[in-house]
Order: C-alpha cells, then sequence, then structure tokens
C-alpha cells in the first residue's frame, strides 16, 4: 500500500494534497477510502494525462453534479451519486458507491460504461504512485526514423504495463484500457518532446 511520504517523495510536497477528515467522511461511505483520503492524499496529476485537482482540493462532486444537466432524474440512481476521482483522457475516472470500485465515464453518455479503471481506490493510488516511479527513470533514446521511436514506445509500454500490472490484474483486463492509454500518451508526448 502506498503511503503519504512515497506520494510525495513521488510528486513532490507541493503536488499531493489530503482532503480534511470532515470533507471525507461526508462524501466517502467506505472508511479505507476516507482513511487513503485524508492520510495518504492524491497528486495534482499523473504525467500530463489525468487529474485529480477536484477531489484534492475541491468538495467531491458526482456525476449529476459535474454535469449540472438540470435533469435529476437523468441518470440512474446508482450511478448519478458516484464520485468523479480524476478527469483526463477524454472522460472521468468515478468511484462506484455501490461497490467502491472506479470505473470509466465518459461525460454526455446517460449511464456509466462498466469499464473497471481498478477495483479500489487503494489500488488506483498505487498504480499512479508506480508510474511516476517509473516515469521519473524513464530514458527514451530515438533516432531519426521515425519508424524506430514508435516502436521503442511500444516497447515501453508492453515493459511498464508489465510491471504494474500485479497491483491489480483485473483493471488490465478491462476493456478501458485505462492505464494502457495513460502509459501510452504519456510517452507518445514525452517522445515528441525530446
Amino acid at each position: 500500500m502506498v503511503t503519504h511520504a512515497e506520494l510525495v517523495s513521488a510528486f513532490g510536497s507541493h503536488w499531493v494534497r489530503t482532503m480534511p477528515q470532515e470533507v471525507a467522511e461526508r462524501h466517502f461511505a467506505m472508511p479505507e477510502d476516507r482513511r487513503l483520503l485524508t492520510e495518504v492524499g492524491m497528486p495534482n496529476s499523473l504525467l500530463g494525462q489525468v487529474y485529480f485537482g477536484n477531489v484534492r482540493t475541491d468538495l467531491p462532486q458526482t456525476i449529476s453534479q459535474a454535469l449540472d444537466t438540470g435533469t435529476p432524474n437523468k441518470f440512474a440512481p446508482e450511478v448519478r451519486d458516484d464520485i468523479v476521482i480524476a478527469v483526463g483522457m477524454g472522460g472521468w475516472a468515478c468511484l462506484s458507491q455501490v461497490d467502491t470500485r472506479i470505473y470509466w465515464y465518459e461525460p454526455g453518455s446517460s449511464d456509466r460504461k462498466f469499464a473497471l479503471v481498478n477495483t479500489s481506490l487503494e489500488r488506483f493510488l498505487e498504480i499512479a504512485y508506480q508510474l511516476r516511479v517509473e516515469f521519473n527513470d524513464l530514458d527514451l533514446f530515438h533516432s531519426a526514423d521515425e519508424d524506430e521511436s514508435h516502436e521503442e514506445v511500444w516497447d515501453e509500454v508492453r515493459r511498464l504495463v508489465g510491471e504494474i500490472r500485479d497491483i491489480d490484474p483485473p483493471s488490465f483486463d478491462s476493456p478501458a484500457m485505462f492505464w494502457q492509454h495513460v502509459v501510452l500518451f504519456a510517452l507518445e508526448t514525452l517522445a515528441s518532446d525530446e
């Protein structure tokens, strides 16, 4: 399990925030989720692909609050109260209030996609931490040949996914392929900056 000190070491003290206890108690039903948010905290962002800002510093928002459609019955009850944990990659990672799993949701849809991101908030934070550590040590070499650069990126995606897969295997079998996409887009961004 990742600790607050580990997150701070990987992301920097300015970029990791914990949630006030009273906010966590008001918005999160599970004691383990409240503990993670109040004691471990969350980073500001991950690799320029996923942003945790709202949960870290503002009151958590449910899907229906974040979309503010003005139509309270637009979403099924088991979905509308799910909490948006992170944004990026064209959608939201949401914490289910029913089973405390994190799944993928695309705004504009009237229903959640049953595409697992992680089996728990703890696993979500652990993978974010491990990816940050891996990227801190990453060194991509590029040649003038674009095909070699593209192949190198894919080799790194496979390697990095292999490194973190054991943290939460079901999330890597999910049709969302959330973490695989985060790694791919972060590597492509890094390669284009070189």
